[in-house]
């Protein structure tokens, strides 16, 4: 059975921090249960969003847009504001997109973005992406890769789901273009994650990430043996420590 799809908060005292983590287009805050803890265990808060259309039917899905997302976490970073003077963003895919653009709105709490598999050019159609799907229809669903996707799923995969989702993934393609738009602005450090197999996410995003960046610490991860949403044991580790070194220097 899948873990239900609700945003999560684990506290720790005030005055250390606090990462927000945030999901990407159809995701789920289940998806950062391993790297929330990961920070938590050494003193700092963690919190996981839900964002607007999520963790429900596709129907309630197709209202997403990129406003109501960016609102959304800019709301959630408004209210962790009045408790937590150190605030670190953590978005996966979309949720990459949506961090930069808050960190340019709260510039004087956000002290650094480290995203995974945050796009700037996606792969609509390859080789590896058809093999992902298909192993994602013929394997057990307790198989690693394919659990990870389903509980990753923050929507119902129902029959609507095919064209409930034409409105967010538009609205999900202007926020690429508008993010990028944006890059010069950011003023914080970033650490971008980038996965070799990745069938959405192209590689080309990360030196389009670094060329659009200006005079910011920047670090990249590059995974060997992960996919845009499930990631190897050897890959899971790495990403721990790089998100620890990330927040604890």
């Amino acid at each position: 059975m899948n873990k239900p799809h609700l945003p999560f908060f684990l506290e720790s005292p005030a005055d250390r921090g606090i990462v927000i983590f945030i999901h990407g287009f159809m995701g789920s805050p289940c998806q950062f249960d391993g790297f929330a803890e990961c920070v938590h265990r050494r003193g700092i808060s963690a919190a996981s969003l839900l964002l607007p259309g999520h963790g429900d039917s596709a129907k309630e899905f197709g209202t997403g847009t990129m406003e109501r997302w960016q609102a959304h976490v800019n709301s959630e970073i408004e209210r962790y504001s009045q408790y937590y003077n150190d605030i670190w963003l953590v978005g996966h895919s979309m949720g990459g997109l949506l961090a930069i653009n808050a960190s340019v709105s709260y510039k004087d709490h956000v002290r650094g973005i480290f995203m995974m598999m945050t796009p700037f050019k996606v792969v609509l159609f390859s080789p590896n992406g058809a093999k992902v799907r298909i192993k994602q229809g013929v394997y057990r669903k307790s198989h690693p890769i394919k659990a990870a996707y389903l509980e990753g799923s923050g929507v119902r995969l129902t029959l609507d789901i095919i064209w409930r989702a034409l409105r967010p993934t538009a609205e999900l393609f202007k926020l690429i273009r508008l993010t990028k738009e944006i890059l010069p602005d950011v003023s914080v450090p970033v650490t971008a994650v980038y996965a070799i197999g990745d069938e959405l996410t192209s590689l080309k995003s990360l030196g389009i990430l670094r060329s659009g960046l200006r005079d910011v610490p920047f670090e990249h991860v590059i995974l060997p043996d992960s996919l845009h949403a499930y990631f190897s044991g050897y890959d899971r580790a790495v990403m721990e420590q790089a998100l620890l070194k990330f927040v604890f220097g």
